[in-house]
Formats: C-alpha cells, structure tokens, sequence
C-alpha cells in the first residue's frame, strides 16, 4: 500500500508498505487531506491539523493542502463509513463465504423434507413460519409486503423460501428465512438428539430469548435489558433505503433500494451502561447496543452448519455483517463481541469459567480491529486489500488510535 507520512525532518512524503516508524511500530493517523487521505505521524508528533494549512511535498511538486485534525469525531465517523463500505464490498462478493451460508441452507432444507416425507407437514409448517416471519412492510431481506404474506398459502411461501435458498446470492434475504426457519419452525418440528444438544447450548451463551450463561440481556425486564446491552427506545424510526449506518436518522426513499426500519434509528445509548461505557473508552460507534440478532443467528450457524470456531464460523459471522450493518442495524462490534461467547479456544485464558462480558471481549478480540473475525476467504481478496489501504487506521489499528486526543 501506499500511505502519506509527515516526519520532522522531510516534511509530507509518500510511502509505501504499511505506515510503521523504523523499529515497526505503528504510526498513528495525525490528519485527514481534503480529499481523504490520512496523513500518518509519530505518536509523539502534535498539532495535527488545527494549524490550518501545510506545506505538503509529493513527486517534487510543492502545493498547500489543508489538512483536517484527526480526532476522536474523525475517527467515529471514518469507522462509519468503513463499516457500510465492508458491508457493502462483502454483499457485492458473497463467494467468499458462500459455502458456510449455503451449508446452513442445504441442512435446513433437508431438515424439512425429512419432516415431510415422515408425515409430520414439513413444507405447510415451513410455509407458516415464513409466512409469519418472512413478508412484513419495513423488515430486511424480506420476501414480500404484509398484504402478500396473508394471501400467500403456506405451501407456496415454502416454495417460495426454497427458491430463495438455492438462488443464494441475495444473502439479506437468505439470511432472515435462516433464522426464521431455525429459530421458530424447530419450536414445531423436533430437532434430532444431537442437533437439540448444539441449539441448548449455544442458546444458553448467545440467545435473548434461552441464554443463562452471560447476563448480557434480560428477556423478562425491558428496562434492564436496556442497560445491559446498552439502549433505549429513540421514539420511532422512519423507513428509509439508506444504506448501512454511516447517516443515522438519513431518509431516502423512492431509489429502488429496500426501504425499511434501521436498528441505528430506532435505538439510541442508554448514558452510564456498561456497553455504552465500553464503547466510549475504546472510541467506538454506537448503533443499536449488543445484537440479540446476532446470538439467533449463530445458534442457526452452529445447529444446522458447523459446531466450530474456525474459518467457516467466520465466513458466516461475515454474512451477518452483510445483514446486520449493511441494513444499518448494528455495528461490527456489536455483532462480534457477542460472537466471543462462542469462539472456544480463542475466548477466556486457559479454559477459565465465563467471566465477564468485557473481560471475554478483551481477551477474544481487539474491540474496534476487525481482521480477527474476518474469513481468509475475504481478508486475502483485493477488493478487500483496497478497502483495508484506504481505512488501514480503522481496519487494522482497532481502537488505539481513537483514544489518544
């Protein structure tokens, strides 16, 4: 990668590699170029942009550039839009993680034929979930309005559901018949023994509704649900096609896109919560407190695709993202530091009992560094190398450098 560096002694220059000083330690993001590119400096190095203008030297051509402080509001927002755009970049390449997606896909299918053939209704069950879950007015990854979803037989919202499946490409879509399907219809149709023994366990770490392990959510009293992931009703949110949760509270509406409710807008902080408290130390965005979604999601992943930790659970955690951040209801690190409850030998040090939630999140991954819960699938693509020279402060520095002014 190529990267703007300013030092004592040259000036501004352009270099190449990764922005590290001469024993490879990273710089750190000192200001911003008026057309986006971050300038790169020592830690100790002050000042920033608040002098104005500089002289900046590149190809031996001298010209004034004005250069904007790189703060903690720089920082938030530059984390906004690298998420949106990862969201985005990954929706427009699901190859790279298709084959944990389809792998769900294909189990829950079968899953439903096996319940038809043996007389149980499989496909009019399916076909009611669906119907129920699956066609609504401001959901994400909807298969249809309200009004279709109570014309539409349950037998032909299965066919429906299963066209979507194999298609596979439109993962919003793919993704809310997934969870519908593992979280509602096996309330109907019993799961097999070793199957029912993954959704208990994973539901008592990760799922609002079952969990008991970590005391992240409160199903039962709405108010300490709020303070434990951290939000709070904002009042109503409008529909809007805006895309992923760089514009909270942005309406746009009549582009063709998906219009829908977005988690950004309709929850906000919940001042003093430990989240919110967390979130703040690190200079991390809030978008709509720690995702319940998430943890419905990963018990989908580890019952009907893989019991693991490793490549494949990140190439589904990266379709969550597509879903989640790309339809602007959570941030990365909302999705991710509820992942930690589930990522084995990557979580708590040498097997310790389940601690606390920062404690989990310190120590499974850097919170606000993203490359720890990405697939190699994706982390070795070059749509994904342009994304990561461009937000290199963001994508591989973490939380650091937003903390420091």
């Amino acid at each position: 990668m190529k990267y703007l560096v300013r030092d004592q002694q040259s000036g501004f220059r352009q270099a190449d590699g990764e922005p590290l000083d001469g024993q490879g330690r990273a710089l750190r993001p000192w200001a911003l170029t008026a057309n986006g590119d971050v300038v790169y400096a020592d830690w100790k190095q002050q000042g920033s942009g608040l002098q104005g203008v500089f002289d900046r030297a590149l190809g031996g051509m001298q010209r004034r550039t004005a250069l904007h402080v790189y703060d903690k509001a720089m920082s938030q927002q530059r984390r906004r839009l690298f998420e949106t755009e990862l969201a985005r970049d990954a929706g427009n390449h699901p190859e790279c993680y298709r084959d944990a997606v389809n792998l769900v896909s294909q189990n829950l299918i079968d899953y439903v034929e096996q319940h038809e053939h043996a007389g149980s209704k499989g496909y009019a069950e399916a076909g009611q979930v669906i119907k129920q879950r699956c066609f609504n007015d401001t959901g994400s990854g909807r298969l249809g309005t309200a009004d279709r979803g109570q014309a539409i037989a349950p037998e032909n919202a299965w066919q429906e559901a299963l066209q979507t499946l194999r298609n596979r490409d439109d993962i919003p879509k793919v993704i809310g018949i997934q969870v519908a399907l593992a979280n509602v219809l096996t309330r109907k149709l019993k799961l097999d023994d070793t199957r029912q023994a993954i959704y208990d366990g994973t539901a008592a770490r990760v799922a609002p509704s079952q969990g008991h392990l970590y005391a992240w959510f409160d199903p039962k009293d709405r108010a300490v649900d709020g303070q434990r992931r951290g939000r709070q009703s904002a009042g109503g949110a409008q529909v809007t096609s805006t895309p992923g949760i760089s514009k909270p509270g942005v309406v746009t509406r009549g582009d063709g896109a998906e219009e829908r409710k977005r988690g950004i807008d309709e929850w906000k902080r919940v001042e003093g919560s430990d989240f919110v408290k967390g979130i703040d130390m690190r200079n991390l965005v809030f978008g709509a407190g720690r995702s319940g979604t998430t943890g419905e999601l990963l018990k989908t992943y580890r019952t009907f695709g893989r019991n693991d930790d490793g490549e494949s659970f990140k190439q589904y955690l990266l379709a969550i993202v597509v879903y989640l951040v790309g339809g602007g209801h959570h941030t990365c690190h909302e999705i991710f530091s509820v992942a930690n409850l589930l990522i084995g030998s990557n979580g708590p040090r040498g097997g310790r009992a389940a601690g606390s939630i920062s404690t989990l999140a310190r120590e499974a991954y850097v919170p606000g560094k993203y490359v720890k819960h990405l697939p190699e699938s994706y982390l070795k693509t070059e749509h994904f190398g342009r994304l990561k020279e461009k937000y290199y402060d963001i994508a591989m520095l973490g939380h650091l450098h937003g903390t420091f002014v």
